[in-house]
């Protein structure tokens, strides 16, 4: 069978297929609606017997202590019970069909059959509800219970009662939802037969939209994934798009882009670019420093280039914006290790030219030293020489120091001992110097992979720093937690803070602000903390103190970031 017979067969089968389809979903309907029908008479049924419940609950609290035996007391909480708006009817009997209470007190006292009565549910809370018919083919919705209590002059099992409310709300819902589903159901009927008759007619369009929309989506997830910005201006100069890299590196909300132009929205710095691009007719890159609200100042690399239809016509711009912060810091950080490469070797040098000549003039500034009286001004200077020969020495050992690898050697340390026993060392200078020492140690705390001997170093550079910021005496507190899978440290003192131009060179090499500090402590301070794979940072304000934060994780994958 050639390819032209079978679109025949298909043309000629497609009505009947359409008939069968439509006359099946017919049925289904239909079925749909007998079941949906059933469902709304008795969703409003149960509607009406919790309403109905609710009264005989109210009933029940308000009878209380009026059941002891007391009918009189009865009929009256009954009586004011029924007077409610939308009860017709209500009474209570017991389980021979006695009537005990009667909002019509003629009927108290007489007897009624009932099989709501042959079948009740004994145990209370188990409601029910019918549609009774009385005298002169009245209606009406009635709801029945037994209550939670018993008195004396009823019979072992426990008093029902039967409340009869108007059933036309009932009827009228029910025929109201019925006509609802029914006129629903039809047009459903409807679409859905149209939609099966131009299903056929039209696959391969739906096919072809289809492919057409999987498309878009995977370009549209794609473009958002990326891990660069993209931004698309058209050429009445509007924002069309622009992904959550873009805006997470400009600090915009995509919220407030709405009805605004591309020069209102982006920094001038990037939106400028459009020019260049527009006037040489093709891309361009350049680098530029962004200062969001959120992430700060971040370099990006900025490429723009026009973007053209098929036809050749110009549509608008695109913007596609780099992050390159994590590059600026590999950056400086290669920097970092080749310096300190260069001055490991540069500080081997000295140490080995200058020190020999160091020890010969120590040691004859001590000979002729020797030659003269004790309370002689030569004797004095000669003692001087020694003096500045060793703070030249300590300088060459803390060049050593910074410059020499990070061996550490890590062991599992107890932190609770370790910084009492680094509080020790330091206590009998600080309260000699007015300062209170205090420590916040949050115990029990786990043990962590440290050196000892470095780490050691580390906190003892922070206690002497923070003493000597405080000239009149204050508080040197040590707190220490675990927070977010990592160990925190924080060593604060009271003096008077260091200058915000300060704190971003505090951890320089040869940066101090003290007279006779050589700039060398808080750098190798660092470098122990890298070696530790942790971090340092601090908080300093004018006049207030300094608190420096040290973060050792658990886990060295993770860390406290500042």
């Amino acid at each position: 069978m050639n390819f032209s017979k079978t679109n025949r067969l298909v043309v000629s089968a497609s009505p009947w297929i359409t008939i069968g389809i439509s006359f099946v979903l017919m049925v289904i309907i239909l079925f749909q609606t007998v079941i949906m029908y059933n469902r709304e008479k008795q969703h409003v049924g149960n509607h009406l017997m919790e309403k109905g419940v609710v009264w005989i609950k109210s009933f029940e609290a308000d009878a209380g202590t009026g059941v002891s035996g007391n009918h009189f007391s009865l009929q009256r909480v009954l009586e004011k019970t029924a007077s409610q708006s939308g009860i017709l009817y209500m009474f209570l009997v017991d389980a021979s069909g006695k009537i005990l209470a009667h909002n019509d007190r003629k009927m108290i006292g007489t007897q009624r059959d009932d099989t709501a009565l042959e079948n009740r549910v004994t145990h209370p809370g188990n409601p029910g509800w019918r549609i009774v018919e009385k005298e002169n083919n009245t209606r009406y919705f009635e709801v029945y219970k037994p209550l939670a209590f018993t008195f004396p002059k009823v019979a072992e099992n426990r008093p029902v009662m039967f409340i009869g409310m108007d059933v036309h709300p009932f009827e009228q819902a029910v025929r109201e939802d019925l006509q609802h589903n029914i006129l629903m159901i039809t047009i459903v009927f409807l679409v859905g037969l149209a939609g099966i008759i131009s299903l056929f007619w039209s696959r391969k369009v739906i096919r072809s939209h289809r492919l057409l929309q999987d498309t878009r989506a995977f370009a549209a997830e794609t473009i958002a994934s990326l891990p660069m910005g993209i931004i698309i201006v058209d050429k009445s100069r509007h924002i069309r798009y622009m992904n959550d890299t873009a805006c997470s590196l400009l600090g915009i909300n995509i919220l407030g882009i709405t009805d605004k132009t591309a020069g209102d929205v982006l920094p001038e710095d990037i939106w400028h670019l459009h020019k260049i691009a527009d006037a040489n007719g093709k891309g361009l890159e350049k680098e530029i420093v962004v200062d969001a609200e959120k992430t700060g100042a971040t370099p990006i690399s900025v490429m723009v280039t026009n973007i053209f239809d098929q036809a050749g016509d110009f549509i608008g711009f695109l913007f596609i914006l780099k992050d390159l912060s994590q590059i600026r810091a590999l950056e400086l950080k290669i920097r970092r290790k080749e310096s300190l490469a260069a001055l490991g070797t540069l500080a081997s040098g000295i140490a080995h030219e200058v020190r020999n000549p160091l020890s010969s003039i120590k040691g004859y500034a001590g000979f002729f030293g020797s030659l003269f009286e004790d309370t002689s001004e030569n004797k004095k200077a000669a003692r001087l020489m020694v003096q500045e020969i060793d703070r030249v020495d300590r300088v060459i050992s803390e060049l050593l120091e910074f410059a020499r690898p990070a061996d550490l050697k890590l062991h599992p340390t107890q932190l609770d001992q370790f910084i009492k026993n680094s509080l020790r060392i330091i206590r009998h200078e600080a309260e000699s110097a007015g300062i209170r020492v205090k420590e916040k140690i949050d115990a029990p705390l786990p043990k962590l992979n440290l050196d000892p001997d470095r780490f050691s170093q580390v906190l003892l550079n922070l206690y002497i720093n923070a003493i000597q910021a405080m000239k009149h005496g204050g508080d040197l507190t040590v707190d220490v937690r675990v927070k977010e899978n990592a160990v925190l440290f924080a060593v604060s003192d009271t003096g008077e803070g260091i200058l915000p131009d300060d704190q971003a060179a505090v951890f320089n090499p040869y940066f101090t602000t003290k007279k006779k500090g050589t700039g060398l402590g808080l750098a190798i301070v660092h470098k122990i903390i890298e070696g530790h794979n942790g971090t340092i940072w601090l908080e300093s304000f004018k006049g207030k103190g300094t608190t420096f934060f040290v973060s050792i994780p658990l886990n060295k994958q993770q860390r406290i970031l500042p």
